[in-house]
Order: C-alpha cells, then sequence, then structure tokens
C-alpha cells in the first residue's frame, strides 16, 4: 500500500553547458544520468534528482540555486566523491561543516555557482529522518 502520493521534490537548475554540467554531477558528484533529451537532463543519486535545463539568456544565470540533499551520513558521501572533490579548483567545495543549526553540511560550488549541499543531522537533528525512512 502506498503510504503518501508523494514521491520527491527535483528542483530545475539552469545550466549554461549541458554537456560540461552533466559531466559535473556524474564524475565530481556521483549523480546518474537515467534520461536526456536536447537541452534538459535529468540527473539522480539514490534518492535525489535534479532537473538540468540550459538557460535561454544570460539573465537567467544571474542568480545561483541551492539544493539540499538530506543524507544519514554525510562520511559516506564524502568516501564516495573526495577524491573527485580534490580535483576541483580551490574554493569549489568545503566540509564537513558542523554547523549552529544542528546540521553537519558538505557544501559543493558546480559549474555555474549553484550551491549543492550535503546535510546530516546532528545534535538535536541527529534523527530527524529516521521516522521517514522506509529502509
Amino acid at each position: 500500500m502506498i503510504e503518501s502520493n508523494t514521491v520527491q521534490v527535483t528542483p530545475f537548475l539552469r545550466v549554461s553547458d549541458l554537456d560540461g554540467s552533466l559531466s559535473f554531477y556524474k564524475s565530481i558528484l556521483g549523480f546518474s544520468c537515467p534520461l536526456r533529451q536536447g537541452d534538459y537532463a535529468y540527473v539522480s543519486r539514490e534518492r535525489a534528482a535534479i532537473r538540468l535545463l540550459v538557460a535561454e539568456n544570460p539573465e537567467q544565470l544571474h542568480e545561483p540555486q541551492i539544493v539540499y540533499i538530506d543524507v544519514h551520513d554525510i562520511a559516506v558521501v564524502l568516501e564516495q566523491i573526495h577524491q573527485s572533490l580534490n580535483s576541483l579548483p580551490d574554493g569549489r567545495w568545503k566540509g564537513p561543516i558542523d554547523q549552529l543549526w544542528d546540521m553537519r553540511e558538505l557544501i559543493v560550488y558546480d559549474p555555474d555557482g549553484h550551491i549543492i549541499t550535503f546535510g546530516q543531522g546532528i545534535g538535536s537533528n541527529a534523527n530527524q529522518w529516521r521516522q521517514h525512512d522506509p529502509r
């Protein structure tokens, strides 16, 4: 029986170069690309997904967007992508950082300046997703 009709949220990010963005999301962050059509691509990593769409004009790229991916264990993510993160130029990623809002975060900037943050609850947020986890 389906408990909820809502599956997930998949934000759209406008990108300047779809090939470059796909390379970044696949080789650096470990996403797969199950669908690409023209100027659009759908990338996913486990239960998180992002829709990439080539910007129709440069004005659409002025404001970077933020995508927050909640995870159970940030150390697992870091272990999976640490080597590829180290291939990025200085300043393109930081963390894990224990934030004042009880989240441990790994922050990565994509080629268009969008901020991709992986976050794990700590302290008062340590068990925030356990009750929602279907595993």
